[in-house]
């Protein structure tokens, strides 16, 4: 499966496995909101496969909004019902099962087969304990991986680079993307990007620069 983001499926053997649930972790800044639109919007757009994107993060208007900056244009693959947005946080009181049966729906409504949730972290707040948060998680991915739905779940890493401390979200996941920023001798912020894990496939093991521009993120050999 193609992901849609330039330089990537390279790294991945070809690109993802239908049902692959795969974690993108990453701190503040660090496009985890662009790259994950893109692959949503691309898979609708150029290869038939409709995409439900959930949101915690921003709300839906200015997710709109923003990301036509990038040459992706949601409401278009909407009016098309290739694309379903969905507004987590205007949900959240209505509990963790609810908000998940929300999910499930919008994804039979378009027969979508991507799926972004963006941010797990905050779809996650809402469990009460471990057993809750195990089962969750487990539900989650079997539940996706029957209905062969590939899966992009962004992680929030708030301790910096390469600091995110492993929770079950991690053994559960098919793959674990980072992207991360960091200073580069010139102290200038730069953006790279790592395929930590990736099951079934020979993955590059080496990191990548990420670059930004108005047709989203790319990924390119490194650079110091």
């Amino acid at each position: 499966m193609q992901t849609g983001i330039p330089g990537l499926d390279g790294l991945i053997q070809g690109g993802l496995q239908a049902g692959d649930f795969v974690l993108l972790v990453g701190g503040i800044g660090t496009g985890k909101t662009i790259f994950s639109s893109q692959f949503a919007y691309q898979g609708a757009a150029l290869v038939s496969q409709p995409a439900v994107y959930a949101t915690f993060e921003e709300d839906i208007a200015s997710l709109r909004r923003n990301m036509v900056k990038f040459g992706i244009d949601f409401q278009a693959l909407e009016d098309q019902k290739k694309v379903r947005l969905l507004d987590l946080e205007a949900l959240e009181g209505r509990g963790m099962g609810s908000n998940l049966e929300t999910i499930l729906s919008a994804i039979d409504e378009v027969k979508a087969k991507r799926l972004v949730i963006d941010s797990l972290t905050a779809f996650l707040s809402g469990t009460t304990g471990k057993f809750d948060y195990s089962f969750l998680m487990h539900l989650i991915y079997k539940t996706l991986k029957r209905e062969k739905i590939t899966t992009i779940m962004t992680v929030s890493n708030f301790n910096g680079p390469s600091e995110y401390s492993p929770g079950l979200e991690q053994f559960v996941a098919d793959g674990v993307f980072e992207i991360e920023n960091y200073l580069a001798e010139n102290m200038e912020l730069k953006t790279r990007f790592v395929v930590r894990k990736l099951r079934g496939a020979e993955h590059s093991r080496k990191y990548h620069t990420v670059v930004f521009s108005s047709k989203g993120i790319e990924i390119l050999p490194y650079t110091v």
